[in-house]
């Protein structure tokens, strides 16, 4: 009788409120629905009622909880040491009792796919990994990895810096980073979600032979079942004391530094400028004021502390943003379990729906969920490209020529602004200052001239009928291109082993 395989998924943290488990939740339902008698076992560090994150939940799903994986109970085993102030010896240690417990508890495991190991956000989880996987592979075990890379720890320095600790010569006994980072095993698949990671994969030496380019999928679940943006239109406009009128541009995105929100604050601001209609512009006009609204507010940690300066400075000058919505919109729409026609809180696509146009202007990316996914709901994206991430949805065919790639201020580009000052509260303070300078026309103007190009391009979307045709365009492309299905399938092959 033939085995079912066994499918493993591993990530740092299971069933929380974030990008990487919302793409571990299609890519479940997908496989389950190509093949319903493989058997797929999430691990890693569990969320409370983890389970609940994958409505619904399909039979042949389990989860393990490894507590190691947690960087709170790894700092605890060390005095509380955080991740920065450890030290190789550190990482070495908690990586290799981690190491045998991956040993013991994926066992059962046929193909063991781990998400993001090259970020480098715990080094002794990627060590804990470089050993399982050495193990597996010098004793011809019948067992394969799929590496899912989302980001480069080389973007991030501050991870890059605890990573590269990981030095070869130190007592002969510790191996280098790279090796760790980039295990070269046959047993071993690396998908990449974007082209360009790809070929940084090849530049680290992995065989071609072993990459697949594998986008995330979009969920066409994300449409509400009935449409419903009214309801909360009048809650956020009752909320924030908004005129009854307001037009909203979304930014679906968690409030961190990388998202540099501060931008599309600056651009919320210009663009209520253009209603006032003093400007000696014909051709920069808007009819309509527009509030901006940021999904997620964090609430601890330097992503907290970078949130809070800009709600801080949005509340002195009396600006139209609103930063978190946490308390109205969650992933997924969730009834009145005391009345099931009255919702408690509504999906990020009836967020979407109630907006009326959204806004990216976000300086890194490891695929870019804000471009691709807003078309499904009849919504156009305008704002910054990145140049290696957007040109992959150019070439699927989507029509992104009116992003734009730099927003020049003052003879530098906007998210430059602030950048040599070494903290980044200060540098972050700079760039909030020029929005301040857009009461003056003469600014403005000066803004237009530098920026002509890319600001008429923008504009173009603000009207109904040119937004109209772009929508059914890009909207085709993404269903047929990323839906869940068809990634789904590309990413079967890959777990079967097959190219």
């Amino acid at each position: 009788m033939k085995k079912n395989l066994h499918l493993g998924i591993g990530h740092y943290g299971i069933g929380f409120r974030d990008g990487v488990n919302t793409v571990i939740a299609r890519n479940v339902r997908a496989l389950s629905a190509i093949d319903p008698d493989m058997r797929i076992t999430l691990f890693g560090k569990l969320a409370v009622n983890c389970s609940e994150f994958i409505k619904p939940l399909p039979s042949n799903v389990e989860f393990r909880n490894i507590d190691e994986f947690n960087a709170d109970e790894a700092a605890g085993k060390l005095g509380g040491k955080s991740v920065f102030d450890q030290q190789v010896h550190d990482y070495v240690w908690m990586g290799t009792n981690l190491a045998e417990v991956l040993v013991q508890k994926l066992a059962d495991m046929d193909v063991i796919m781990i998400e993001n190991l090259g970020i480098g956000i715990q080094p002794y989880v990627t060590y804990a990994f470089y050993l399982f996987t050495l193990y597996a592979f010098t004793r011809g075990m019948d067992k394969r990895f799929i590496y899912r890379c989302h980001d480069f720890v080389q973007q991030r320095p501050a991870n890059f810096k605890n990573v590269k600790k990981f030095h070869h010569p130190r007592f002969g006994v510790v191996p280098d980073w790279h090796s760790i980072l980039y295990p070269a095993y046959s047993s071993i698949a690396y998908v990449a979600i974007n082209r360009y990671d790809r070929m940084r994969l090849l530049e680290h030496g992995i065989e071609e032979e072993n990459i697949y380019y594998i986008p995330n999928p979009v969920d066409k679940a994300i449409v509400p079942p009935d449409d419903r943006r009214d309801e909360l239109r009048e809650k956020i406009i009752a909320r924030e004391g908004l005129d009854p009128g307001t037009r909203f541009l979304l930014y679906p995105v968690r409030c961190v530094r990388r998202k540099n929100v501060e931008e599309a604050i600056f651009l919320i601001a210009f663009f209520n400028r253009l209603v006032d209609g003093n400007l000696g512009r014909k051709n920069c006009r808007l009819a309509e004021r527009y509030h901006l609204l940021v999904s997620i507010k964090p609430v601890s940690g330097d992503d907290g502390d970078y949130a809070d300066q800009l709600v801080r400075f949005v509340q002195e000058h009396k600006l139209p943003v609103t930063i978190g919505l946490g308390d109205l919109v969650a992933l997924e729409r969730e009834m009145d379990p005391e009345d099931d026609s009255k919702i408690r809180s509504y999906s990020v696509g009836d967020l979407y729906r109630a907006s009326d146009l959204v806004i990216t202007t976000s300086v890194l990316e490891g695929f870019g969920f804000a471009y691709i996914e807003p078309w499904l709901l009849d919504r156009a994206v305008i704002g910054r490209s990145i140049p290696y991430i957007t040109p992959d949805f150019q070439a699927s065919g989507m029509k992104l020529g009116h992003l734009y790639n730099a927003l020049i201020i003052d003879g530098k580009d906007y998210k430059d602004i602030g950048s040599a000052t070494a903290d980044p509260a200060l540098g972050l303070q700079e760039r909030l200052e020029k929005v301040l300078r857009l009461e003056e026309p003469a600014y403005v103007n000066s803004f237009i001239d530098r920026n002509e190009t890319s600001v008429l391009a923008t504009l173009r979307l603000f009207e109904h009928e040119r937004r109209d045709a772009l929508v059914g365009v890009n909207r085709e492309v993404v269903e047929r291109v990323y839906s869940r299905e068809s990634i789904g399938e590309q990413l079967y092959q890959v777990v079967k082993g097959k190219r």
